[in-house]
């Protein structure tokens, strides 16, 4: 019996130990399927994102596309170059914003008076991939903008490195500090030669200068035309001098318009200074030249214009000389009309070749030239009224001839002798050689009495004297007495002879006039005194004493 029962015992023991066993190979068999299970459902999640991922990038990349051909993006422009263009934001910094910094960067560090410059390279992070220039940021490249330029982020930054390094050392080759040491050296050389130059210049000119104060070695002379010495050796000489002194102005004007232009050139942050220089000398010169060879058709016409006027004028003035002079005469035409009918014809003419050039002229249809002209106009007309008018009246009276140059007149209060008329005034010279100007305006408005007209016309003018007497004093005996004392006077005609006039009854005298004939026009004052000086000396002779007198003269 107790052998069977170890029998039993042991078959259970195993059977225990392979049933253990089994149930763990179940249960990692079961894990294993777990575990497959789920890296199958990651895996499924995985491809699933990724294919999503795939075509929300290829709905970008789609959409950026169409906007590329409409957006046009903002260049970075360094030195007036354009090295590439934002089209995305970065940040909250908009494109125009990047463009304007990054271009700031790079000059900065391209203008940097280092000798050495750190070397570009690209920084990739987890969102972006900076383009670094030893410490400073020139530029972060974003996935956005690899899609806007059709690359990758890295691609993209990898090329914008190689273009920002290339600009920064080309700028360094013009703005570095070796460069500035070398245009330095340039411009000092520079000056100096420019110094040189003057010097010479200087020299040159006080040599010439020498030789022209020495007659040229003896071949300077007169300038003789025909004859006649135009230019003495003097005159000859200050011209010259004149001339050299022009000539050294011109050449050093040339030299300073050829040296500071290099000098400036030397400095790429004055070059375009020298340009703009250049520019504003050369456009006008330019635009004079264009100008001048579009104009020369009309040139020539107002040339032949101005050269017909001129000798047309020619013959007039030599037909008013002519008639001035009296080898030529014009009925009803008087000498003295000569020259201020040629005035008036000159003007005339005149005014009508302007009228004839004035459509010729360069600008004169723009509208600034027109206004520049109704505003002269204006300003004539409003502020010349009176030269105007005294203008006219000198025509009114240069055609009435009320006198003439050299006749003594009387022009209202004033009496002179008329020594000048021109267009606007005339001038008297008194009896104690005082000169009178009057306006002509006012001699027209005044009353004028010519006494040496009367002379020319009618042989003589009349001077008279009033003299009074009371009725006890008879008149056969006051007219011999004035008669008397004209006859004495060596200034008055004794042909025709003196006469005396009774001219008024008053209540308790007479009244007397005695009447002469002179030709002294331009002495009347003293013809007057030298005839009152007579009646006082025959009245104090024949002890009569007038009752009262009066001095008057009048023209006859």
């Amino acid at each position: 019996m107790p052998l069977s029962g170890v029998a039993q015992t042991e078959p259970t023991e195993q059977q225990d130990s392979v049933q253990l066993v089994m149930d763990s190979l179940r249960r990692e068999v079961q894990e294993l399927k777990l575990k497959e299970m789920m890296m199958q459902h990651v895996l499924d999640s995985t491809g699933r994102s990724a294919r999503e991922d795939s075509m929300r990038q290829a709905l970008r990349q789609q959409q950026i596309d169409s906007l590329r051909k409409i957006t046009p993006g903002v260049p970075v422009i360094v030195e007036g170059d354009t090295l590439f263009n934002i089209y995305a934001s970065l940040g909250g910094e908009g494109p125009l914003h990047r463009a304007e910094n990054i271009a700031y960067k790079v000059k900065q560090l391209g203008k940097s008076l280092r000798t050495t410059t750190d070397s570009v390279f690209v920084f990739n992070s987890e969102l972006t991939s900076d383009i670094m220039c030893g410490e400073v940021v020139v530029m972060r490249v974003s996935e956005l903008d690899g899609l806007w330029a059709g690359k990758s982020r890295q691609e993209l930054a990898r090329d914008r490195m190689a273009t920002i390094d290339a600009t920064i050392a080309q700028l360094q080759k013009e703005y570095g500090l070796k460069a500035k040491l070398y245009g330095l050296c340039w411009a000092v050389v520079l000056i100096v030669l420019q110094i040189l130059f003057f010097i010479l210049t200087s020299r040159f000119i006080a040599w010439l200068r020498r030789e022209i104060a020495g007659g040229l070695r003896g071949r300077l002379r007169s300038l003789v035309v025909k004859g006649y010495e135009l230019l003495n050796l003097q005159q000859v000489k200050r011209i010259l001098f004149i001339l050299a002194r022009i000539l050294q102005a011109v050449l050093v004007v040339l030299q300073l318009f050829i040296s500071l232009p290099t000098l400036f050139i030397i400095f790429p942050e004055t070059e375009k200074f020298t340009w703009n220089m250049i520019y504003y000398v050369w456009e006008p010169l330019r635009d004079i030249v264009v100008t001048t060879v579009h104009y020369f058709p009309n040139l020539v016409k107002i040339a032949v214009i101005i050269y017909v006027v001129r000798w047309l004028l020619r013959g007039i003035r030599h037909l008013s000389s002519e008639i001035e002079a009296g080898r030529l005469k014009l009925d009803s035409f008087y000498q003295d009309w000569a020259q201020p009918t040629y005035h008036i014809i000159r003007i005339f003419i005149i005014a009508f070749t302007l009228i004839i050039v004035w459509p010729l002229l360069p600008g004169s249809d723009s509208g600034i030239f027109q206004g520049v002209s109704i505003f002269v106009a204006a300003l004539f007309s409003l502020g010349s009224s009176v030269s105007i008018g005294n203008l006219v009246s000198g025509i009114i009276i240069t055609y009435m001839r009320p006198f003439l140059v050299g006749d003594f007149v009387q022009i209202g209060e004033h009496e002179g002798t008329v020594i000048e008329k021109n267009s606007f005034t005339t001038r008297l010279r008194d009896i104690k050689e005082n000169i009178i100007t009057v306006p002509n305006n006012s001699i027209l408005s005044q009353t004028t009495v010519n006494y040496t007209a009367a002379v020319r016309q009618a042989g003589g003018t009349i001077v008279h004297s009033d003299f009074t007497f009371t009725y006890k004093v008879f008149r056969e005996q006051i007219e011999p007495l004035l008669l008397e004392a004209a006859g004495r006077c060596e200034l008055l005609l004794k042909t025709p002879p003196p006469f005396v006039l009774v001219t008024q009854l008053e209540d308790f005298y007479t009244r007397y006039q005695i009447n002469a004939y002179t030709t002294e026009s331009q002495r009347l004052f003293e013809v007057y005194s030298e005839l009152h000086k007579n009646i006082l000396d025959v009245f104090r002779e024949n002890n009569l004493e007038p009752t009262s007198s009066h001095f008057v003269k009048v023209n006859q």
